[in-house]
């Protein structure tokens, strides 16, 4: 039987669990261990892990690797966020974890960490009803998640974590106010996004995950004396904020028996709570109490199943194709020639797959850019795939790893104009495998824009048939299709070059 581990380097502390899955995919948490290695406080004050902090780190993880054995995990995987991400010597931290136990630290972007917190919150709540609004506070950063109907409509990690946080204000003036304007600004940060989103007038309901959401849960049953802890509302929220602000530091953890490490952090989490509750209308908290780990746990799993090797980015097609969407529409691109483009792209792709060889991933990435090729005419018109370019390199993408953004962002840039040089830097410093999947890509997308050009969308399919060392593509249409002929005689060279063959359009 498989055996999973996820391991969370979080920025207050490090989080270990061990679980199994049944044959029906539901997961059964076996072990649980945590270690109260505050890597945050030193990265966020200095920028520095101390020497003293990366032994503490060794230590812990020595205790996970002794776990792991014990339990006979076949799949791990150890992740590591905000800390480790603004750490300057995080990859002394990682070898060092490595050399004493073997396991290695991913250090993952705010994306990824939303994409698989989303993950987990999915596996025991349907999101498929409504706008829910996804947010995870932890010790860094604050990943923020808008899904309306189960499609991902924005994503954003913002560095506001707890830890942060009290590290930003400690010692200064008039740190409580400090502190209070900086959560009022996120909160109307987050209002302003959700207003700027097209689709979304209202949020049905916010969904918080996180040690520190978590243990509010806890409260309210401990201290409030509800029934359960899988919700709370503003109320309740205000009420444990003031029994909270009459306690000392020490009473908070004796007499409510919170870990030192949470003690401080749980008050900022709830500030920013009542600030977003407020900014979004919401009266009430769901806490699914799960998050990072048990994403990372289904992550895995979903690797076993089916096609082990089928890439994370097949396996996130849907919400990497819905934000893919809504990106589009926030910058008023010609949403039904993006569908059409992505139609004729992937037909022309599925076609000659015997002479590029590219597969699923590389199917996908196509899929993408060519839905967002033109977004960049919300700049300007002149030059508009350089903008479309800036565009997809700037945005947040949950689904795609930053190497996958940085490919679509190049695709789109070269899908008309001049073709790919090594005077551009960002095409120089890629692979000589990577440099043919965004030259064979772009020419695809180049061939469509052709066959689109006056975005009437005459040409409905694209046939291609290998006669020799010839390609014959037919267009089949009603009506005579002279700028679009034309258009793809003149562009053709590109895939030509790319597929190795001369192209005729019949």
């Amino acid at each position: 039987m498989n055996i999973f581990a996820a391991i969370d380097v979080g920025s207050n502390a490090m989080r270990l669990a061990v679980g199994r899955f049944n044959k029906g995919g539901e997961l059964s948490v076996i072990a649980t261990r945590r270690a109260p290695v505050r890597l945050g406080a030193e990265v966020f004050r200095s920028g520095k892990i101390s020497a003293g902090r990366i032994e503490e780190g060794v230590a812990a993880f020595m205790e996970f690797e002794a776990l792991l054995k014990q339990h006979k995990v076949t799949h791990c995987r150890a992740v590591a966020t905000s800390a480790l991400r603004d750490a300057k010597n995080s990859g002394e931290f990682i070898d060092r974890v490595h050399r004493a136990t073997g396991i290695a630290i991913e250090i993952i972007t705010g994306d990824e960490e939303a994409r698989l917190i989303l993950g987990a919150v999915e596996s025991v709540v349907s999101l498929q009803l409504g706008t829910s609004l996804l947010i995870d506070i932890g010790g860094g950063s604050v990943e923020l998640s808008l899904l309306n109907k189960g499609s991902l409509i924005l994503s954003d990690s913002v560095n506001m974590g707890t830890v942060r946080l009290l590290e930003m204000v400690r010692g200064r003036k008039h740190s409580e106010a400090l502190l209070q304007r900086l959560l009022k600004q996120y909160a109307g940060r987050i209002r302003d996004q959700i207003v700027r989103s097209k689709k979304i007038r209202s949020v049905s309901r916010l969904i918080g995950t996180g040690g520190n959401i978590d243990t509010l849960g806890d409260l309210r049953k401990q201290v409030l004396k509800k029934k359960n802890s899988r919700m709370i509302d503003r109320g309740e929220l205000l009420r444990l904020l003031k029994i909270l602000q009459g306690m000392t530091l020490v009473e908070r953890i004796e007499k409510l028996k919170l870990r030192p490490d949470r003690a401080d952090v749980i008050m900022p989490a709830i500030a920013l709570l009542l600030g977003i509750l407020n900014e979004t209308k919401v009266k009430t908290l769901m806490i699914p109490r799960t998050g990072l780990r048990d994403g990372v746990l289904f992550d895995l799993y979903a690797q076993t199943i089916g096609s082990p090797a089928t890439p994370s980015i097949q396996r996130n097609l849907k919400q990497i194709r819905s934000y893919a969407l809504e990106l589009g529409r926030r910058y008023s691109f010609d949403e039904m020639h993006a569908n059409h483009a992505v139609k004729l792209s992937l037909q022309i792709f599925d076609q000659t797959k015997s002479l590029h060889k590219l597969g699923a991933e590389e199917r996908a990435l196509l899929e993408v850019a060519a839905l967002l090729h033109d977004i960049g005419y919300f700049i300007n018109t002149n030059d508009h795939h350089k903008h479309s370019e800036y565009i997809i390199r700037g945005s947040h993408f949950v689904g795609l790893s930053e190497h996958q953004r940085e490919l679509v962002a190049l695709i789109t840039r070269y899908h008309r104009e001049a073709l790919p040089s090594n005077r551009d830097d960002e095409w120089a410093a890629l692979s000589k495998s990577e440099q043919r999947v965004v030259s064979m890509l772009s020419a695809i997308i180049r061939l469509v824009e052709e066959l689109d050009r006056e975005h009437l969308r005459r040409v409905s399919k694209v046939v291609i048939r290998r006669r020799g060392g010839k390609l014959a593509i037919t267009l089949p249409a009603r009506s005579k299709l002279l700028v679009e002929r034309l258009g793809a005689e003149a562009r053709k060279e590109a895939l030509e070059k790319c597929l190795g063959c001369t192209i005729e359009i019949a």
